[in-house]
């Protein structure tokens, strides 16, 4: 027994520190097979390091590397350089997740801004094998095929602006084989066909929603088709990993999102009280996966999570669960489900951010924009499908009581629908034609 054996009987995937672009890069490479080097792109991407720009990564090597590769004028002065090389940085280090890649560096990890297949790089998974593991859910069921064919549409599309203005750097790079399922059981073992088959029913209704998205985010830009699916597809990840982690109860977790703008309103402090829940059950879901026999070995029993003192000891009742809290963390924050961003988990509260909570209301809006759906029911499908709550259902409050919610009322509820009404129109997701009469669509242009 090891720690990879037990990441894969817990949840299929090692949950690691874990941005957009690791998913995005793990995720479509096991949809497409292919990697590519890209040293290049890497060298002139990368305009700092921790340890400094070391041999070829310094200003002169790289402005050097250009000349003799034709790919800037000989006369080209190294302010103008390094200029370039910020507008590429700002190309495909949208996340903060490239680092420099080759010799003199050995760094853990290195991905780009999915603008392309041409971006996937060749390094060891650090999405844990998140991405791998949707894939292979998603395959189980037609539905989770549709969704994938998307992405390989996407994949496939021409080259668009950003592409082409890396297309120096890339333009000589051959694409590499990679074997993801391969290297993914080498590592954790094999994720059986019974298993992947009961993921897939326990995710069906999250399927079928990013289903509905794809199909509402066809009339936008090929970039933000790109992104919203993305976030789309972390959404049903996150709502994965709060099923699997309250196991046996007998809901899952709600969550609860605050819609008021302000720190002291009381919907505030049960949205972080929701918040500070969702990671709790996250962060014990290893020691509750122990009780209730899933571990075989049992990972606790064998003190593979326990924390060591100085000499590398065991600490008998001391584990180091930390990782499971700051994944779900970093997901929260990175896919746009928590706010601020600041590092303090206490001021953290659930509050969807736009490009988000339009991915959520893509995903359950009707597809033909003339078919508008009044607010409540938008609410009953949000929470229906994404255990999304934000005061807009009837039973919303007794439905947070019940889950250990107090401290707030049917007024409070309002006022953060209310909220979010507002929220939705700002973003033309929702119009009032009359008082007290919200419709919902994709073009609420088209209801008027």
């Amino acid at each position: 027994m090891n720690k990879h054996t037990a990441h894969l009987q817990a949840f299929g995937y090692e949950p690691l520190r874990m941005k957009p672009a690791h998913f995005a890069s793990g995720f479509f490479i096991a949809l497409t097979g292919n990697v590519f080097a890209n040293e290049l792109l890497n060298h002139v991407a990368v305009v700092k390091a921790n340890k400094g720009l070391l041999a070829s990564y310094r200003p002169e090597a790289v402005m050097e590397t250009l000349k003799t590769n034709g790919l800037i004028s000989t006369t080209m002065q190294q302010a103008a350089v390094e200029l370039l090389r910020i507008q590429v940085n700002g190309i495909v280090n949208n996340d903060d997740a490239m680092y420099p890649a080759f010799k003199p560096y050995r760094p853990k990890g290195n991905d780009y801004t999915f603008i392309s297949p041409r971006v996937l790089t060749i390094e060891d998974r650090t999405d844990g094998y998140a991405g791998f593991f949707t894939v292979a859910v998603l395959e189980k069921t037609e539905i989770g095929r549709s969704v994938l064919e998307v992405g390989r549409v996407l994949a496939a599309e021409p080259a668009r602006t950003l592409e082409h203005f890396i297309e120096p750097l890339i333009g000589q790079e051959v694409a590499r084989e990679k074997d993801l399922k391969t290297q993914y059981e080498a590592r954790f073992g094999e994720l059986t066909s019974e298993r992947l088959d009961a993921i897939a029913a326990l995710m069906h209704a999250e399927t079928a929603a990013l289903a509905r998205m794809c199909q509402n985010a066809a009339r936008y830009g090929h970039y933000k088709r790109v992104r919203f699916y993305i976030i789309g597809l972390l959404a049903w990840l996150m709502n994965y990993i709060v099923k699997t982690a309250a196991g046996t109860q007998a809901a899952a977790p709600l969550m609860f999102f605050d819609f008021s703008g302000s720190k002291g309103e009381r919907t505030r402090l049960q949205s972080k009280a929701s918040y500070a829940r969702l990671r709790e059950i996250v962060g014990q879901s290893y020691r509750e996966f122990s009780g209730l026999g899933r571990f075989a070995p049992d990972p606790i029993a064998g003190h593979l999570f326990n924390k060591r003192n100085k000499q590398n000891q065991v600490l008998e009742d001391d584990f180091d669960f930390a990782f499971l809290e700051t994944h779900f963390s970093d997901l929260a924050l990175r896919m746009g489900y928590a706010q601020p961003r600041a590092s303090r988990v206490n001021d953290k509260h659930l509050e969807l951010q736009p490009d988000t909570l339009r991915v959520l209301m893509l995903s359950v809006l009707n597809e033909d924009p003339h078919d508008a759906l009044p607010f409540d029911d938008v609410c009953r499908r949000l929470t229906d499908v994404w255990r999304v709550v934000i005061g807009g259902n009837a039973d919303d409050l007794p439905a947070l009581r019940e889950q250990g919610y107090f401290g707030f009322d049917e007024e409070d509820l309002r006022a953060n629908a209310s909220a979010f009404v507002d929220r939705l129109k700002s973003l033309s997701l929702a119009v009032e034609p009359s008082d007290g009469l919200v419709l919902c669509s994709t073009e609420v242009g088209s209801i008027l």
